[in-house]
Formats: C-alpha cells, structure tokens, sequence
C-alpha cells in the first residue's frame, strides 16, 4: 500500500479511532465497549510506568487491573486529555501507533496532571483493529507539585511548572534572566553551570544506569548556592530523569542518610545532629532556635561545637561536606 491509498488511509483512521475510544470508553466507565478494543488471549502484555511499574501478561490480568480501577471510582470521569506527535504506521494485518497524551488541570484526583508516551500494538481479525501491546511511560517530574525546571546544557530554560513560576518570585538562590535560569550571584552560579553541563552527560541509558546504581536508581546533585541574608543557606538540586535534566529547589532536601553518617562519623550529640538538619533544610539561627526552643546564642553555640568536630569553618563547608557522603 502507498502513503495515499484509500485502504491505507482508511486503516489508520481505524487505528485512530480504537485509540480514541480505548480512552472514551475507560473514563465513561463503559466496560463492553471498552473490552472490544483489545486482543482477549493470552498473547497480549502490558507495561506501564506510571510512577509504578504494572506489568500484564495475558489479557486476563490487564482486564482485571483496569476493571479494579474502574471499581475504585465507578462513576464517569470528565477530564481533559489531549494526543499529539501520532504516528501511525500499517504492515499487512499488524499496524503500531506512538503518541504523546496530556492530561491537564482536572478536579478529579484520578486523573492528575501528566504527560506519557505510548506505544500500541494493533491487530487485524476479520475486519476490525485491536490492540495487542499496550505500552505507557510518564514523566513523573513534569507532574511534581514543587518546583522544577528543564534545562539544556547550558542552564537555558526548557520548561517550567507553574509552582517554579510562583517560586522564583520570592527565592533567593536563582532567577531567570533572558531565558536562563542563573544562580542570584554570579559567584554562585559557576558550581550550578558546571553540575547541569555535567548532568547532561549522564542522559544516555549507560551512563545513567552506572550512576544510579551506586545511588539507589536516582541521579541528582545537591549544589550549594551561598546563604540569604539572614545566614540560611540556599540549595537546589540538578536531577536527571526521563532523558533530561532538571533542577529542583524550594523544597527540603532529603539528606536524612547523609546526616545519620556524619553524626556516627564525627560523633555528633542529638542536639547537634537536629541542628546540622535544620540547617540542611534552609533553616537561619533564629529557624533554629525558634523549631528547636533554645536561644539563638545556644544554636550558635552548637554550630560552632559542630563546626570543630567535622572540621569546616562556616554552613557552605559544613553542607558541602554532608552531600559529598555516598549512600
């Protein structure tokens, strides 16, 4: 068949129409129409990766998974999905199809804001399309609630969610300029510039693989921005997921892991090591004493105890030290 025959043309408007009734008939809860769309045997498989893999091997199974999420929420779901980047592609009686599917802002809790990409594999029986092979991948950070960034190697802004937007007004360690996403300081933004170039050598499936197996399958670097003006320290942190490079920030950093090591390292008292955490997590002096319900002279105190035993002379070196742990 050529790219304009009538027969061709007609097999992909099929295909097309499978996809969109796939998804029609899921969201109106209608399980007949919606069972008429897949190959019902044991050849069919499933994988998706929606922040948890699911993997279905034979029909069967796949049925019960989707009719257990239509039993969790039994009404119709209203929500606003769109595909883009279909392609479609027919060889005899076998056909697959890859598109891209946005589901934006919804009320419904089920269906929350995301972007995945899809495979289908379709076969032809008689006179009609079925899907053989059903495969979805989401991109979990482009539906985390704080902020993200996408860079390029260069540290030019990519994309954005809408809580970076709202977060950059008031941040202290970054801002954009001319589409960039810079460091406040230009002393600071040196060590972000070189971790994104950095990061973006790791996209490759190879490099990504060896990195996160010696960090329990995440590739992300802490960086260490400077301090505020009140002595709070400032961090974000250049993530490599889904063949890009983000940096995240306004958030509390997880270095629980790291602190329980310095404090069996170098011997930290509990007082000590839940100040070495607040300090982890952006806290001031007066964060400090305030959380902890000591004065500030008492946390300053404890700073410098602490300062003495890991050996650093200021909370830039202190936080630069905890992150280069490996765990």
């Amino acid at each position: 068949m050529t790219a304009h025959d009538p027969e061709l043309q007609a097999a992909r408007a099929e295909i097309q129409s499978v996809i969109e009734t796939d998804l029609s008939t899921y969201l109106a809860r209608d399980r007949t129409a919606w069972e008429k769309n897949w190959v019902q045997d044991e050849r069919f498989q499933s994988i998706m990766e929606c922040g948890t893999m699911q993997i279905a091997r034979g029909y069967e199974e796949f049925r019960r998974n989707v009719f257990d999420s239509m039993d969790a929420s039994p009404g119709p779901i209203h929500a606003d999905i769109r595909r883009e980047n279909i392609t479609i592609e027919v060889h005899g009686d076998m056909a697959w199809a890859t598109f891209d599917e946005i589901a934006t802002e919804t009320e419904n809790p089920l269906i929350a804001p995301n972007l995945s990409h899809n495979f289908r594999l379709f076969e032809r029986s008689g006179r009609r399309w079925r899907i053989l092979f059903h495969g979805c991948w989401a991109e979990p950070l482009r539906d985390i609630s704080s902020p993200a960034v996408e860079v390029n190697q260069d540290c030019g802004v990519v994309w954005l969610n809408s809580a970076a937007s709202e977060c950059l007004r008031t941040f202290e360690g970054l801002t954009i300029s001319h589409g960039t996403l810079r460091a406040s300081s230009p002393s600071w933004d040196k060590g972000l510039r070189e971790t994104v170039s950095r990061s973006h050598k790791l996209k490759g499936f190879g490099q990504f693989s060896q990195v996160a197996s010696a960090g329990e399958n995440s590739v992300t670097f802490p960086v260490v921005l400077g301090e505020d003006g009140e002595g709070a320290l400032l961090t974000c942190w250049v993530r490599v997921a889904d063949c890009r490079v983000y940096v995240l920030f306004g958030e509390d950093p997880d270095l629980s892991k790291q602190i329980r090591i310095a404090e069996l390292i170098f011997g930290l008292s509990q007082t000590q090591t839940e100040i070495l955490d607040r300090i982890a997590r952006g806290f001031d002096l007066s964060g400090i004493s305030a959380e902890l319900g000591f004065s500030r002279n008492t946390a300053r105190t404890h700073l410098r105890r602490i300062f003495e035993k890991v050996g650093v002379r200021s909370q830039i070196e202190l936080l630069r030290t905890l992150i280069s742990f490996r765990v």
